[in-house]
């Protein structure tokens, strides 16, 4: 699969994309509706994308699997990983290597995908998968990235002190530039992690019961204790968690101290969830926080970014739109450093 955005911006891979990822009023009823009419949509046929779309995605996945066993190509992807699933030959991979600290909102593993599973993947359960990690990382760290940017125009002193770290890295390593001193930049992560909790790519996650769990009573007039039931669905309303002021002061401030050595160690847990939490947890926090780090620090080696005449002072989220986005869209200025 060969893409080049940059010659060829309405290539078919990003329309098909920016379809898939673009949630308007329909898309979000058809959402909603599979989450707590599941068998009731299914009887109506309703489809999340749209034909060509779904299509589109069906021949990709299909296509490159073919070519692959016919050809014996093995590379180290999602799409061999899940050839090797509908084989049966997908196993945990025990390593014992410590990994670098990759930063304050990555998640941890969970123990569920160690777990032997005996199960016959068909084509559409390999379709679904390889659909979903693209979707998953196609809006979301797009819209971190340009929220990043915003922030960075908007507050010039922390773009100077964040210039300041990489000038500082760059020389210490000799312009060596890898995984590892990505992750040794501190203030990096700080301004990424407040990013990630003031404009939350994903608003909310949706949880299934696993068992009855008593929550007790709701408030001090409640009469009886509220049970969780086995097979209820959950809301989890990440975006308000980020905004409420009991867990962050002043919580529409865009404010990198908050996540700084001293002071995460006061956040409430399960109060920051940019990328969920237990076991189903975004298994790509690693890749998409190491794509915004390498997007900045590579950017700001050489651009400034400042504010343009049509930059929102005080940004507002569009309401034609589910997707996280400002009203009137994203607008700065770049400038070449000196």
């Amino acid at each position: 699969v060969k893409v080049d955005s940059h010659t060829n911006e309405e290539n078919q891979f990003y329309l098909m994309g920016r379809d898939m990822a673009d949630f308007g009023f329909r898309k979000i009823m058809v959402f909603l509706g599979y989450s707590s009419f599941p068998k009731l949509m299914k009887k109506f046929n309703a489809k999340l994308l749209s034909d060509e779309t779904g299509h589109f995605f069906t021949d990709l996945v299909l296509r490159t699997m073919e070519d692959r066993e016919v050809k014996e190509i093995v590379r180290p992807d999602m799409i061999h990983l899940l050839m090797e699933a509908k084989q049966g030959k997908l196993s945990y991979d025990e390593k014992s290597t410590k990994e670098a600290d990759t930063g304050f909102a990555t998640v941890e593993e969970s123990d569920v995908g160690k777990k032997t599973i005996n199960r016959i993947w068909s084509n559409t359960d390999l379709i679904a998968q390889a659909t979903l990690f693209f979707v998953a990382g196609f809006e979301t760290i797009s819209s971190a990235m340009s929220f990043a940017l915003h922030e960075l125009a908007l507050n010039p002193e922390i773009q100077d002190r964040l210039v300041q770290e990489i000038k500082e890295n760059y020389a210490k390593t000799g312009g060596k530039f890898d995984f590892n001193c990505i992750q040794d930049l501190t203030y990096m992560d700080m301004f990424v992690s407040e990013v990630l909790r003031l404009w939350t790519p994903v608003v909310g996650m949706d949880r299934l019961c696993v068992k009855d769990y008593n929550l007790g009573r709701a408030n001090k007039n409640a009469t009886k204790d509220f049970i969780l039931r086995k097979g209820e669905g959950l809301s989890i309303p990440t975006w308000s968690i980020h905004h409420n002021p009991e867990y962050y002061p002043e919580p529409y401030k865009f404010d990198p101290e908050r996540f700084s050595e001293e002071n995460k160690r006061n956040i409430k847990p399960f109060t920051y969830l940019p990328f969920g939490t237990g076991p189903r947890n975004c298994i790509g926090s690693r890749f998409a926080l190491c794509e915004v780090k390498v997007m900045l620090y590579q950017l700001l080696q050489q651009i400034e970014v400042l504010p343009s005449d049509k930059t929102k002072v005080r940004a507002k989220l569009a309401k034609d739109t589910f997707n996280v986005k400002i009203e009137g869209g994203h607008w700065i200025r770049l400038k070449l450093r000196d």
